[in-house]
């Protein structure tokens, strides 16, 4: 009898603790609490997300996430109001858009189906970012050794990981569920890498525009001022001038205008901007996007 539940617990056919359906044992996913997602649910999921981790009632505010997530692409970037910067292959790529702080995995295998949500992710969610190649040694007929591709990409950390080794960038913050490295694959075998794999570099670079990896050169003319020595100096002059309006304020007694307060946040960003290398900036840019969706 107990051989006989076991077998029955493996097999047998579970109910979808999300939509009460039934869901057989390759069409669902065990999660916390003993209770199981089927296929179709899980599609509202994120695919990089550990489904065990979760109970039903922290999977079902994923999907809102994942709703809300789906409208901010419909809505701010299919709707045209986006500037988008695709570094993408018919496999899998990454597409930017920088006037809303975001990007998105492409993935040609879920794309196209409608069902699927998108899912948008934060630049300041981003700990790092590197190139990977997988290659392998094998033997010839002749008995020789020769290295072959396997396949080559970018793999992502964000911020909160739990395998996350890099230090935390200034002003990212944690994503609230992925918890394992992303793998984005550009290519997946040697006639693909040529050609394939600049996608990935050109997505790195980008990545590294944002992030601000090269913002101590100096312009072309080389007496030019860096990127990075032009936003500390706007932080210094907009902490002048903060403390002097403070200054001013306490002074008059009347408190600050609301002219005067915006002035006030426009310094006070400038130092976040300096702080953070100009991450900031993203930052506020993703927080007006999600803004309209909450």
């Amino acid at each position: 009898m107990g051989l006989c539940n076991f077998f029955k617990n493996i097999f047998g056919k579970k109910t979808c603790a999300f939509c009460g359906g039934e869901c057989g044992m390759l069409n669902r996913t065990k999660i916390k609490g003993d209770e199981y997602i089927c296929g179709k649910c899980d599609d509202m999921c994120s695919p990089y997300i550990q489904k065990y981790r979760f109970t039903k009632d922290e999977l079902s505010e994923h999907m809102e996430y994942m709703k809300r997530s789906d409208r901010i692409y419909k809505e701010a970037v299919l709707a045209g109001n986006s500037e988008r910067y695709p570094s993408a292959t018919a496999r899998q790529g990454i597409e930017f858009f920088d006037d809303i702080g975001m990007f998105r995995i492409i993935d040609g295998s879920r794309d196209s189906k409608e069902s699927y949500p998108k899912e948008m992710l934060r630049y300041d969610q981003v700990a790092s970012y590197e190139p990977y190649i997988e290659e392998s040694e094998e033997e010839t007929e002749d008995g020789k050794k020769e290295i072959v591709f396997g396949e080559g990409g970018i793999k992502i950390t964000l911020a909160g990981c739990e395998d996350e080794t890099a230090d935390v960038r200034r002003g990212s913050r944690a994503h609230p569920y992925i918890t394992q490295e992303i793998t984005v694959c550009f290519a997946a075998n040697d006639r693909e890498k040529e050609a394939y794999l600049k996608y990935a570099e050109n997505a790195i670079d980008h990545f590294d525009r944002i992030f601000g990896v090269n913002d101590n050169n100096p312009g072309l003319l080389r007496r030019s001022m860096s990127k990075k020595d032009k936003r500390d100096l706007a932080a210094a002059i907009a902490i002048t001038n903060t403390v002097i309006d403070a200054v001013k304020i306490a002074k008059d007694g009347d408190g600050a205008s609301e002219e005067k307060m915006a002035e006030i946040q426009k310094n006070m960003n400038a130092v976040d901007d300096a702080l953070t290398g100009g991450l900031a900036e993203y930052s506020r840019r993703a927080d007006a996007a999600e803004a309209k969706f909450n």
